[in-house]
């Protein structure tokens, strides 16, 4: 047995039969990209889904108890959040910069100045 038969029998013992699985993945790709939304995605949205969507493949196809898999869908979806956090904080980050800080009296406590404040100094940078 040549060592690439060895790995597709440990992967055929993890995930099942390839054939079922690819079936399975394919139908789910198949109904997310006919979501009204799939063309607006990313590509890493639309990468990331469709990994969701292999991991769920060989959960639903083999071991549902191995935990990699499901660590997996968590890492793709975190590598879109963190994109997305880091879009978000840029936005507001340039937001402050265009509006210089209000002089705030010192009884302000509105809402917007106790906001602004906190974004501020979250956005500040390290010295």
């Amino acid at each position: 047995m040549s060592n690439i038969d060895a790995t597709l029998a440990e992967r055929g013992n993890r995930y099942g039969e390839f054939v079922d699985h690819a079936d399975i993945t394919q139908n789910i790709k198949n109904a997310m990209s006919l979501g009204c939304n799939w063309t607006l995605l990313n590509n890493d949205m639309r990468e990331a889904l469709e990994m969701v969507a292999h991991k769920i493949g060989r959960i639903l196809n083999g071991d549902p108890n191995y935990v990699d898999s499901w660590t997996d869908i968590i890492g793709y979806t975190r590598l879109v959040e963190k994109r997305l956090i880091g879009a978000e904080q840029a936005v507001v980050k340039e937001m402050l910069e265009k509006q210089p800080p209000q002089a705030a009296k010192k009884s302000c406590d509105c809402p917007a100045c106790q906001i602004e404040a906190v974004l501020r100094k979250a956005l500040k940078p390290a010295s």
